[in-house]
Order: C-alpha cells, then sequence, then structure tokens
C-alpha cells in the first residue's frame, strides 16, 4: 500500500459564517464557497480545511480528517474486516475524485479521498 497522508480536514458548525470569521481571524484562511452549506480553504500548500454546516454537533459530527488514499474500495473493505463500519460509502465529488467516511472501532467519524 503507498503511503497514505492527511488531505483534508473537516469541521461541522451550526454557524458558518461565524466559524469562518472565527478561523479567518485566528489562522488568516481565506475560506471559499464549495457547495451548498460548505467553505473550502486551500493554499494549495498542504492540507484543505471545510467548514460544514450542520444543524446540531452530535455523535458522529465530530471534526474529520480526510485520508489520501489509492483505492476507497479496498480500505472501507480492510476497515469492515477489522471492525470499522462504514458511515457513507464512496461518493463522487465531480471534476475531483471521491470520498468516503467510515467509523473506526471507536466510533471516530474518519474520512477518505480518491483522486480522479
Amino acid at each position: 500500500m503507498a503511503s497514505s497522508l492527511i488531505s483534508h480536514i473537516e469541521i461541522p458548525t451550526t454557524d458558518l459564517d461565524k466559524s469562518k470569521d472565527f478561523f479567518s481571524k485566528v489562522f488568516g484562511w481565506d475560506f471559499k464557497p464549495f457547495g451548498n452549506g460548505y467553505l473550502l480553504f486551500n493554499n494549495h500548500k498542504g492540507i484543505m480545511v471545510g467548514l460544514r454546516k450542520v444543524d446540531r454537533i452530535g455523535k458522529g459530527e465530530n471534526t474529520v480528517f480526510h485520508i489520501s488514499v489509492e483505492s476507497i474500495d479496498d480500505v472501507l473493505k480492510n476497515c469492515v474486516q477489522h471492525g470499522g463500519s462504514i458511515k457513507r460509502g464512496k461518493t463522487i465529488i465531480p471534476a475531483m475524485g471521491w470520498y468516503a467516511l467510515f467509523f473506526d472501532i471507536d466510533g471516530n467519524s474518519i474520512g477518505l479521498y480518491q483522486r480522479n
């Protein structure tokens, strides 16, 4: 298996505007709209950071990091074989690739990203 690196961190928020303002002021991040209810900071030099609008932050709605992988299908299969479970199956991101979410053995949500 090739090296799998963290590529994307996704932070849930109940207020996109307040969170955008907070992270922009604290880190100088410039968020851009990226679909409905989502803002993305990407400086093209490292990890991307997304803000995802949610109604409330509850179990399974924690900050999610996404790991770049060569095959989401293979990783999801391994996840289930070793006690994890699939939260969201392989889903297309137009013109970019695919993503999926799984729960680890402690219930943490972890994202996967596969480029086109």
